[in-house]
């Protein structure tokens, strides 16, 4: 019989996060850093207050639930990788009206009150988004903001750019869920 050591134990806790961070980056994204003044600048655009729910769909490290909230709005994140919610539940500590969930969103109903939501996914992954956004009931939804990658098949509202950040794409939440104003 063997035993195991604390190096067994190290390991196997490693792989027991390491590997639903691995499932999170291929479903959706692997965690990349986002600009916190090319977020702001989105929000500002779209005026995100504390009249607003903003979700962020695979918050990562928190940041962008915490712009939400510093425009007062209620922010809620989902996010699949165990390493990065702890890091999003550490930063977020305290902070009013935030929510970060350890969650596959795409196995979630999002809360009927939000009003905006915000994604930073690779490309592979934004017709699906699309299609999982089609399939949620979100009346107050008014604006879907994507960081780095747009949607293919949809023309952008507008388009944040600030220096040495990626852009932001800001689309009326019924060219995505509607398929309106369809790019040819």
């Amino acid at each position: 019989a063997s035993t195991m050591t604390t190096w067994h134990y190290f390991l196997l806790i490693s792989l027991g996060l390491l590997i639903p961070t691995a499932y999170a980056a291929k479903i959706g994204a692997p965690w990349a850093p986002t600009r916190k003044k090319a977020i702001k600048s989105a929000f500002d655009r779209i005026d995100i207050s504390k009249d607003d729910v903003v979700i962020d769909l695979g918050a990562g490290d928190g940041k962008t639930l915490l712009i939400a909230a510093e425009h007062g709005a209620k922010a809620i994140g989902y996010e699949l990788s165990q390493i990065m919610w702890l890091v999003a539940k550490l930063r977020t500590i305290g902070k009013k009206g935030i929510r970060v969930r350890l969650n596959n969103f795409y196995k979630q109903t999002l809360p009927k009150e939000t009003t905006a939501i915000f994604a930073f996914l690779v490309p592979d992954t934004m017709p699906r988004l699309k299609k999982y956004l089609a399939t949620q009931s979100l009346p107050n939804l008014e604006y879907v903001v994507i960081y780095a990658f747009p949607f293919q098949d949809v023309q952008a509202l507008t388009i944040v750019r600030e220096n040495n950040c990626a852009p932001v794409y800001i689309y009326h939440a019924r060219q995505i869920i509607e398929g309106e104003d369809q790019a040819s």
